[in-house]
């Protein structure tokens, strides 16, 4: 690897005052405004950030809108953007559909996980929970080791990413200060509002980053360098005499046949996997939304989320290509170096070509905001995993809510920092973005077909879901250095970080486990569990009598409040007749059931559909001797940038509509306190 020719010749693009701007200024205003917002929520919205529900799964209470934003945020990575630039520059422009299959189809699989727990097991917390009370103890750890290196990996990963970019677009910006100080402000707001805040962070993420990518998309078009769509296509294609693609037909940028982006995208899609499903946040995000907001949440996320590397992908890493030899780019006359390629620098080098200071601002800001959307909700998932997996079930069973609450915050801090400082260690070791985005699979993905079987098949045993991932991880990581050393003749940080290696790590990782499960289920003491064993545990077995909602005093009261309601501790009592009562609830019982059906059949449709028209009907055709003709180019990049206006709409606008009764119930009520009395 090239890494230090790379910071010899490193280019200066914004200066360190930018870096130091986003990481401190920013990341503080989130923080104070995070605190703001939950103040007013605990007065004007009965809300109690005190409440171990309310930080670990937002009183499973979160409405359709900002659910999408949720999702859409979750899988809007900062690494997402850097590398599906670097893929297309590599592989061709392909490599932006198989970046987006890669994601599309785990977070429909996830809406069908979520309407299981919901339906199974209504109560849980954390996905280990629902371990911990199928097979018992010796699971339960290790399925929590699992988790929480899935949780470092993926957290790591991101800074690691995004700190490099971070540091290189502001002016070389030390990266020891960069990968530190990306948890700064996370560890308040999230410290003070738990899983809520993320929730609005993710809004806020999701809405500036939807703002800056429908303009960097439509911006570069227009720029007298490229030329619209047709001028892209026509620049594309120049190019390609210039560098030939091994593995694509005819070493074109512009054919759907290229065998790197295909190995790229199953690599990136099982790693993908293993990410969302051994992630506690995703299951924790679903267990949050109402029963109605769930799975449309999660399929509408998941058919916009397309619109991130699509558009992004097409157009900045042609223009990647295209730009590279032109005076206008930062290395300009020199290439880009292996390091600045496999660390994602062709987006701001790119933008810096193109759109100047104001794009490198715009997505310094960005990445800011993605990387400390991931790192918030894996700190909530840590600590709620070290709140009731490890302090209530193995220190202190009986906890109240307050020790909870403490356990939280120090699982909160404690991670923070922690994942910074591995992060750094990374950084110096050598690892770069591409060689952890391919690698980290081995290590997070021998869970994933067992813990998708404890929810879903109840012939699953206890020995299968213990020894599959064992085996799994022990032969996935065997596999990936023994073909690293077939291939290239030792193992080094440049031969494990091969495509093939990988490739056939990760698929070992994520199938051997699967198979052996469903082998051992099925022959070695086979049995059935009765899912109704889940119901009949307690496990909101949390002391909340001490927590009392802050409400808004008497002259806010009136505000939606019906008179006949009052409080006892955290339960409604309610003044109606008990039998109207026990009509309601029956009648409520019913809507459940119906909603409950519907849901399956839409999550399972829409995972086996999202599957096979990403990963059959739409690149299948592609993959021939052909080179795109240019009104079949336009048509994909127009499509593209539609797809991104149309997130924009969805992701960005909705949810303050979605949201608008609750927002004016806290304006009113604050006007009136602090306005109109002021």
């Amino acid at each position: 690897m090239d890494k230090m020719s790379s910071v010899d010749q490193a280019v200066q693009l914004l200066g360190k005052s930018a870096g130091y701007g986003v990481l401190v200024g920013v990341g503080a205003l989130f923080a104070i405004g995070i605190v703001i917002a939950t103040k007013l929520s605990n007065k004007y919205l009965n809300e109690n950030s005190n409440s171990t529900e309310m930080f670990s799964v937002a009183n499973r209470s979160v409405g359709i809108g900002l659910t999408i934003s949720a999702v859409y945020s979750s899988w809007s990575w900062a690494t997402e953007f850097l590398w599906c630039v670097t893929m297309v520059y590599l592989y061709g422009v392909t490599s932006t559909l198989w970046y987006g299959a890669g994601i599309t189809f785990q977070i429909c699989l996830m809406s069908a996980l979520g309407i299981e727990a919901k339906k199974k097991i209504p109560g849980s917390h954390t996905s280990l929970e629902i371990v911990e009370i199928r097979y018992g103890k010796a699971c339960h750890i290790l399925y929590m080791f699992l988790s929480l290196v899935n949780n470092l990996l993926s957290c790591s990963s991101m800074i690691l990413g995004a700190s490099g970019a971070i540091s290189v677009i502001a002016g070389n910006l030390n990266i020891v200060a960069s990968t530190m100080l990306i948890p700064f402000g996370v560890l308040l707001y999230t410290t003070v509002g738990g899983l809520k805040s993320t929730f609005l962070t993710d809004y806020v993420h999701s809405l500036v980053l939807l703002i800056v990518l429908c303009y960097i998309s439509t911006a570069i078009l227009q720029n007298e360098q490229i030329g619209g769509i047709g001028g892209l296509y026509d620049l594309a294609i120049q190019h390609d005499g210039k560098r030939y693609i091994e593995g694509n037909y005819k070493g074109s940028l512009l054919t759907g046949k290229s065998q790197g982006a295909i190995f790229f995208g199953l690599i990136h899609a099982i790693g993908d996997t293993g990410l969302t499903v051994m992630d506690s946040s995703f299951w924790q995000k679903s267990f949050s939304a109402n029963l109605k907001s769930s799975v449309p949440g999660y399929i509408i996320a998941g058919a916009l989320v397309f619109a991130n590397v699509w558009s992004l992908g097409t157009i900045v890493g042609l223009a990647n290509v295209i730009l590279e030899d032109s005076p206008s780019f930062p290395t300009y006359p020199r290439q880009m170096t292996s390091f600045e390629i496999n660390s994602g620098f062709g987006l701001p080098y790119v933008l810096k070509a193109v759109l100047g200071d104001g794009a490198l601002g715009a997505l310094l800001l960005v990445l800011y905001l993605a990387v400390t959307s991931t790192v918030s909700a894996q700190m909530i998932s840590v600590s709620s995993i070290i709140s009731f997996d490890i302090y209530k079930k193995y220190i202190k069973p009986d906890a109240k809510n307050k020790h909870l609450i403490r356990a939280s915050h120090f699982g909160v801090v404690f991670f923070g920092l922690f994942a910074a400082g591995f992060s750094v260690m990374l950084h110096f070791v050598g690892v770069d973005m591409t060689w952890m985005g391919y690698f980290y699979s081995m290590l997070i993905c021998p869970g994933v077909i067992p813990l998708i079987l404890t929810i879903t098949w109840s012939r699953q045993t206890t020995l299968a879901a213990f020894v599959s991932p064992i085996v799994g991880m022990l032969s996935g990581i065997a596999v990936w250095l023994g073909t690293a050393y077939a291939f290239y003749g030792e193992v080094t940080i440049l031969s494990t970080g091969q495509q093939l290696p990988c490739l056939y790590g990760s698929l070992t990782t994520i199938l051997l486990p699967g198979i052996l499960s469903v082998l051992i289920s099925l022959t070695i003491n086979p049995s059935k569990f009765d899912w109704a064993k889940f119901k009949e545990t307690d496990i909101l077995v949390v002391d909340e009598d001490e927590v009392n909602p802050e409400i808004s005093d008497g002259s806010s009261s009136d505000l939606d409040t019906p008179p006949i309601e009052k409080l006892e501790g955290n339960t409604k009592v309610i003044d109606v007749d008990e039998s109207d009562s026990e009509k309601q609830v029956s009648e409520d019982d019913k809507e459940n059931d119906r909603i409950f059906s519907l849901y399956y059949k839409l999550a399972y449709g829409s995972t086996i559909g999202s599957l096979l028209l990403t990963w059959v009907a739409w690149p299948m055709p592609l993959y021939r001797d052909w080179i795109f003709s240019k009104t079949f180019f336009i048509g994909w990049t127009g499509m593209s940038v539609f797809w991104i206006y149309l997130a924009f709409v969805v992701v960005g606008l909705f949810p303050l509509w979605d949201g608008r009764h609750e927002l004016a119930k806290v304006f009113r009520g604050a006007w009136r306190d602090y306005i109109v009395r002021k």
